[in-house]
């Protein structure tokens, strides 16, 4: 069983050096790792391409013109992998050194299992590192739909997936900027998911990883995978309905924090305009504290 690890870089030939560190560490080493650089202005080409010149086929450049668009450079690896099980890592991020291996394990002895995630840390400059993210109470195999678009499972980087079920889930959305959470999306709708609870990646932490307007860049992503998946039938509308409420309320949220109200109240609106009594009232509840009309 071979994986294709998926890595999109801009500007990081000052980070990915580790990050392919910890992938030549793996114990399990049928991989070929495919490198999708998104017109880089630095040096990472060059440090790539030393990797390249010592272990041959197992790392793969693919220079592109800087386009800023996830979605799109992530669907170029995917058109050039040749590995069966696809797996996401980010430039700046590390796998511990079982996580192939583990991968190996549950897709080998699991053929109904197609999608599989698993726990993660974030660490710091310092090399601190935070308790595992997830508190699950341990593994799981289900239908995880509802956890996946009520946020309790998010759209983190750390998956892997058969790539014979490209040919049901597609590609990504490109008119999408980011879509971490398209695949957890797409894939659950079709598929029961696989948590494994155990930390294989490490999570570096930037602060832009924890600023509202990075947060609300992902949620309004999230928004066009919702509209795109119902226009296909693939989401009940009251899956649909639950899933924009989340969005809207969360944009609702962050408009509030900046003295944005009116466009705040714009968000509120699409959520009333559909929603049951009992939701709209759970959702003044949750804004009170952000705007007083709600008070009166």
């Amino acid at each position: 069983m071979k994986f294709s690890i998926i890595t999109i870089t801009y500007n990081r030939a000052h980070l990915i050096e580790e990050t392919i560190q910890s992938v030549l560490d793996q114990t399990y080493q049928n991989f070929e790792m495919v490198i999708v650089d998104d017109g880089s202005t630095d040096n990472t080409k060059e440090v790539i391409e030393k990797y390249i010149e010592e272990y041959g086929d197992k790392f793969r450049y693919i220079p592109h013109k800087h386009v800023g668009m996830l979605n799109i450079l992530r669907n170029i690896a995917i058109e050039n992998a040749t590995g069966e099980i696809l797996t996401i890592l980010d430039s700046d991020d590390l796998f511990l050194p079982t996580k192939l291996k583990e991968m190996h394990s549950i897709f080998s002895e699991n053929p109904d299992v197609n999608f599989v995630f698993h726990n993660l840390q974030y660490f710091d400059k310092k090399r601190s590192l935070d308790p595992p993210f997830y508190n699950f109470p341990g593994s799981f195999h289900k239908d995880a739909l509802h956890e996946i678009l009520t946020d309790k499972i998010l759209g983190y980087p750390v998956y892997s997936m058969r790539r014979s079920i490209m040919k049901e889930i597609g590609g990504a959305n490109e008119e999408v900027t980011e879509g971490q959470n398209e695949y957890y999306i797409k894939a659950s709708v079709l598929y029961k998911i696989y948590y494994h609870d155990k930390v294989l990646t490490l999570m570096r932490r930037h602060e832009q990883n924890f600023t509202s307007e990075f947060d609300i860049a992902h949620t309004l992503d999230a928004l066009k995978t919702y509209n795109a998946l119902r226009e296909n039938n693939l989401l009940t509308k009251k899956q649909y309905t639950m899933a924009t409420n989340i969005v809207n309320y969360r944009v609702a949220r962050y408009h509030f924090k900046n003295n944005e109200n009116a466009r705040a109240l714009e968000n509120l609106n699409d959520i009333f305009k559909r929603s049951s009594v009992f939701d709209i009232r759970y959702v003044k509840s949750k804004i009170l504290k952000y705007v007083p009309y709600f008070r009166k």
